[in-house]
């Protein structure tokens, strides 16, 4: 009899005590069900809010819209995991966490994936990559950006 027990891969909960919050993310979690990334922005200043929230913090009382971002930025900073504190990434250790700035003001989390982790650097274009877990969540990670045959010079 095997006494191992299966490591599930921790995933966003979105029926979680929280759940006055959980509509602020639906529209993010339906685009990354597309491919696409969406953000809200300010309806007076033009200005992109992640993470969501109810009224824009730009023009207080004024309401946000979602709106379409790139899927691709540069790594602003990063963090290589070299130590696995939860089972799931017991054998997945080293892997690399960055936060890719997508332009105006906009930055997201997520995992590497497609290189080696420790050759991430700050600066380095990446792309989204969208990683379909199950009907409900398609999760964000980040590869190096296609540059077409190009070495970066």
């Amino acid at each position: 009899m095997n006494n191992e027990i299966e490591a599930l891969k921790p995933l966003p909960n979105r029926d979680s005590d929280w759940s006055r919050d959980s509509n602020l993310y639906k529209t993010f979690w339906e685009a990354t069900r597309q491919g696409r990334l969406m953000v809200q922005e300010c309806q007076v200043t033009g200005k992109k809010v992640w993470p969501p929230r109810f009224l824009s913090p730009f023009a207080p009382g004024t309401e946000l819209k979602w709106v379409s971002v790139p899927t691709s930025g540069v790594v602003y900073t990063f963090n290589v995991v070299y130590r696995s504190f939860y089972p799931y990434f017991n054998d997945k250790v080293p892997y690399a966490l960055v936060v890719v700035d997508l332009g105006d003001g906009v930055r997201l989390l997520g995992n590497t994936v497609g290189m080696d982790p420790t050759q991430i650097q700050i600066g380095m274009r990446m792309e989204a990559v969208f990683e379909k877990v199950d009907e409900q969540v398609t999760l964000v990670q980040w590869k190096p950006e296609d540059r077409g045959g190009q070495d970066g010079a």
